[in-house]
């Protein structure tokens, strides 16, 4: 189908940026060059303290189809819902300002979304790795999916697929949902109930957005205390989908221990663990009411949620014990 003479629907494309001046022109140009013909860039430039906002003062002023938004430093949750909150395309898009995106990949996500009567349309994603290595997410060579109902629901939780910018939304879908303000991992909250509201979800095995690895990223950085900030969401997730589909009860329970175990671990490989610990029991303490025996986890997962649930001390001495005997 040729869409290219066409006055097509408008993509509001939101972009948060805070400190990324090395990355965000990429960002910026990779999205003004779209083949799709009608996109609206939304940045939010949150208190960046470094050049980024002279770099997205410059390219504003250069093109009438961007939009700046400064604004004191409000974290990512806040920065996304100040662009929903001013966006008034027929389909909403999101890209992380040190990724980039392909130069067809809303052209792509339309065609599917129109081709398939789908309000959510999504591509596959390259990791980008430090060494400038590129690995796909999934199998580039599955095609078209088209999901509905149950399916749909099952494929996101299942596969935790969870991002947000690998995908065009319905605008619609937003109507009533915004990001949690202060949490990381804010889209875990939400990508749920989107896919839940939306009629029909196709998904494009090509992979049009790249998605670049950092040291300070949230998964790769040292620990702080919001990066727990997945459990919560782990368990509100697990509330909402156990209500309504009751056989994910058990996915959905698994992504909390393991979410609990990912933050438990990175604390303590961080020498964090003791300056968190009172923060960390309140969060073991709010988690261990949920059964861990008969959700999938593996053995070794299931005696580390032991030693949490009676005492965390036990932990850190069996861990000390483990890495120990590793350097003999």
């Amino acid at each position: 189908m040729c869409f290219m003479s066409l006055v097509l629907p408008k993509i509001s494309v939101i972009v948060p940026v805070y400190n990324v001046e090395k990355y965000v022109a990429k960002c910026i140009d990779s999205i003004i060059n779209q083949s799709y013909n009608n996109v609206e860039l939304i940045i939010i430039n949150d208190g960046s303290t470094d050049r980024s906002r002279d770099i997205c003062d410059d390219y504003s002023n250069k093109d009438e189809r961007i939009i700046l938004i400064n604004q004191e430093h409000q974290g990512i949750a806040a920065t996304r819902n100040t662009g929903l909150d001013i966006a008034d395309g027929d389909y909403i898009g999101f890209v992380d300002s040190d990724d980039w995106v392909g130069s067809d990949m809303f052209y792509t996500l339309y065609n599917n979304a129109i081709t398939y009567d789908a309000d959510i349309s999504m591509c596959n994603f390259y990791y980008v790795h430090q060494d400038g290595e590129y690995s796909p997410y999934s199998n580039p060579s599955e095609g078209i999916k088209v999901l509905e109902g149950f399916y749909k629901i099952s494929h996101n939780i299942r596969l935790s697929n969870n991002c947000l910018w690998n995908r065009i939304y319905k605008s619609y879908l937003f109507n009533d949902i915004r990001f949690p303000k202060g949490k990381l991992f804010e889209d875990i909250f939400i990508v749920h109930k989107l896919v839940d509201n939306a009629n029909k979800v196709v998904l494009s095995a090509d992979c049009k957005y790249y998605y670049l690895q950092r040291e300070n990223g949230i998964t790769l950085s040292s620990f702080n205390l919001s990066q727990l900030d997945n459990v919560e969401a782990y368990i509100e997730r697990h509330n909402y989908i156990s209500a309504k589909y009751p056989n994910l009860e058990k996915t959905c329970r698994k992504f909390i221990f393991s979410s609990l175990l990912w933050g438990v671990n990175k604390a303590y490989k961080s020498n964090s663990i003791n300056s968190h610990k009172e923060a960390l029991i309140k969060i073991i303490d709010r988690v261990r009411c949920y059964n861990y025996l008969d959700c999938g986890l593996s053995a070794e997962q299931k005696d580390t949620l032991n030693l949490l649930f009676d005492n965390i001390e036990k932990y850190i001495i069996r861990n000390e014990m483990y890495y120990s005997k590793s350097y003999f």
